[in-house]
């Protein structure tokens, strides 16, 4: 499918870069005597997906902060490399620290209704980031207003329809005047995010294609 060339909304200003919540290893001597070997523990390191891999509770920070996008993190719905897709990705972290990374909100939608579908953990989502469609910055999806846009000519994104995000509701709200195809009624939270949403976004990659919950088949988008 071609996207459409001209969006019928205004784009937003393309970012350059996101670079929020970096987590930083610290090492370093502690004041003990240079005799003793330097303290080099990085037990509590983040494992690539944003674990906190001694299990101790370190991590609990990281709950609270949106992480850097990996390079080269796959989206854990779609398999498209998150970080390449700045103004649109998102992300998710687990009660247990497991963090993974989307594309964009319609694969976030798909995982966050159902994670077991796409490997994560037994374990509550705790924190949400999306993109916001007005200013490009990562927000807290906790807090943020999703227009549930269903016709692909409405918005220029990736993946072609996804639920659209808006830190303010007054922006989700001048978003749907612009159309007839919505009302209030389409404007949700994260809280609304269902097994409907997902299979109405990614259905083609709710299956046993291969083996593991993921059809990579776009062509159903």
């Amino acid at each position: 499918m071609v996207k459409p060339t001209t969006p019928a909304y205004r784009r937003r200003t393309l970012l350059s870069s996101i670079g929020i919540g970096t987590a930083v290893g610290l090492a370093g001597c502690l004041g003990g005597d240079e005799s003793e070997p330097e303290d080099t523990d990085d037990e509590t390191a983040d494992n690539g997906n944003g674990d906190d891999t001694d299990g101790d509770g370190d991590g609990d920070l990281e709950l609270e902060e949106a992480a850097s996008f990996p390079d080269d993190q796959e989206c854990a719905v779609c398999s498209m490399t998150a970080a390449d897709h700045p103004d649109w990705n998102a992300q998710a972290v687990h009660a247990d620290g497991h963090r993974e990374y989307f594309c964009s909100s319609g694969c976030l939608a798909a995982y966050y209704a159902a994670p077991e579908e796409f490997g994560g953990p037994d374990s509550e989502i705790e924190g949400v980031w999306v993109t916001d469609f007005e200013t490009g910055e990562l927000i807290d999806g906790t807090d943020a207003s999703f227009v549930r846009v269903t016709d692909p000519d409405h918005v220029d994104d990736i993946m072609m329809r996804n639920p659209t995000p808006f830190a303010d509701r007054a922006d989700a709200e001048a978003f749907v005047d612009e159309f007839d195809a919505y009302d209030e009624d389409d404007i949700i939270t994260l809280e609304e995010f269902d097994m409907e949403l997902a299979e109405l976004y990614r259905s083609q990659f709710f299956g046993d294609d291969d083996g593991h919950g993921h059809n990579h088949n776009l062509s159903a988008v």
